[in-house]
């Protein structure tokens, strides 16, 4: 029986496990060309994505290495230009240990229009939250402040496994950069849900009470919206 994966403990299974989850969002769909991208907690360093190459042209060994507390990047590829957001959330919330954002176009059709997507399925417990809570106010892509307004989001909501970026996409975060993909994934199956519910006269959000029931038959917190 294959195990489920485990965080990667060195520079090149940490590469490793990045190339495979960009060509598993590609795969997915849950981005095109080069768009999004992903990193991983090792210690005091983060592995990234390399930047501006469709992924089916990188290998492993492109992915860089990126210092925490000054950025600094070694590698042959420059990193993502989205570093200011990995960094961000890496820095600012200890217990992340990998970040996955994609750009899938149901979920960036909420953000599109700032609305947050509800809990209309059993995919939406991949996030748990009531809501995937969008950005605001908007922050441009590749900026300190798209970082400073996933993290607020996050903290929102705390608990809650993904965010949706303002005319943007998703942040899924996770344990294992495998684990932050499924969430991207579930949040963009929820997203579509919802919107197809729409075409048939509107979607029926679970209650309080049934997002309860759904959290202690499955023995996870809904995250909720905090005042």
């Amino acid at each position: 029986m294959r195990s489920c994966p485990v965080p990667p403990t060195t520079i090149q299974t940490a590469k490793e496990a990045i190339q495979r989850t960009c060509e598993r969002m590609v795969t997915e769909h849950l981005v095109i060309g080069s768009a999004g991208n992903v990193s991983i907690r090792l210690g005091d360093r983060i592995v990234v994505s390399a930047g501006g190459v469709p992924y089916e042209y990188l290998e492993p060994g492109d992915h860089p290495v990126v210092t925490l507390a000054d950025g600094r990047a070694e590698g042959p590829l420059k990193p993502t230009s989205e570093m200011p957001l990995h960094l961000g959330i890496m820095r600012e919330m200890d217990d992340v240990s990998a970040i996955v954002h994609t750009h899938s176009r149901y979920a960036a059709a909420f953000a599109a229009a700032r609305q947050d997507v509800p809990f209309v399925c059993n995919e939406n417990l991949g996030v748990r939250a009531d809501r995937i809570l969008v950005t605001k106010p908007y922050a441009a892509p590749a900026s300190a402040e798209l970082a400073e307004v996933a993290i607020k989001a996050f903290l929102r909501q705390p608990g809650s496994r993904a965010v949706l970026l303002a005319n943007h996409g998703v942040v899924a975060i996770g344990e294992t950069v495998e684990d932050a993909c499924l969430v991207a994934a579930q949040a963009e199956w929820a997203a579509e849900v919802a919107y197809l519910a729409r075409t048939l006269g509107g979607e029926i959000a679970l209650s309080a009470d049934e997002l309860a029931w759904f959290g202690r038959n499955y023995g996870v917190t809904i995250a909720r919206e905090i005042a």
